[in-house]
């Protein structure tokens, strides 16, 4: 299992931080909403694009047994990982879900929200939301496409500690 690969994916959770309206606090009070944040979590996981990223793994997760996992967990995180290598997701590609689905969820709620407050009605603003994710995780994961490829990944620094073997 490549550990190494794993531990560096999850680094990109942060990635869906901004100064508007996902900034640290916003995105520390919709995880205080754990209910919530879970089934977003949980929405993202198992949506096609991350589906896609997993190499076509179709392996699902339910937001009800996500939540009942987490829930009064003294670290939900570790619960949610714990839980996810369960049912079996090897780590490097549960990581790269993960990190996507955590830092995700509170964007992606918080979008939501934003554009509500803009006048869309809750539909509209759900699929602006997810085109807004979509383009976050495209632009800053590491990326297979090659109109996608981070300047972290094409530099000469990120072609050595980017290859990982689960990237090109």
């Amino acid at each position: 299992w490549n550990s190494r690969s794993a531990v560096l994916q999850t680094l990109s959770t942060v990635n869906f931080i901004n100064w508007g309206d996902n900034n640290i606090a916003k995105a520390a009070a919709r995880f205080a909403d754990q209910k919530q944040f879970w089934k977003d979590f949980a929405f993202i996981f198992n949506s096609d694009m991350l589906r896609q990223r997993r190499a076509g793994l179709k392996t699902t997760i339910e937001s009800n047994e996500l939540m009942s996992e987490v829930q009064g967990a003294v670290n939900p995180v570790r619960a949610a990982i714990r839980y996810l290598l369960r049912i079996g997701f090897t780590p490097t590609k549960i990581a790269d879900s993960f990190a996507i689905a955590m830092g995700g969820s509170s964007m992606y709620r918080n979008r939501i929200k934003t554009y509500e407050k803009q006048g869309y009605t809750k539909s509209e603003a759900e699929q602006k939301a997810w085109m807004d994710f979509q383009e976050i995780a495209e632009e800053t994961q590491q990326s297979s496409r090659p109109d996608r490829i981070s300047q972290q990944q094409a530099s000469v620094l990120g072609r050595l500690i980017l290859a990982f073997q689960n990237t090109p």
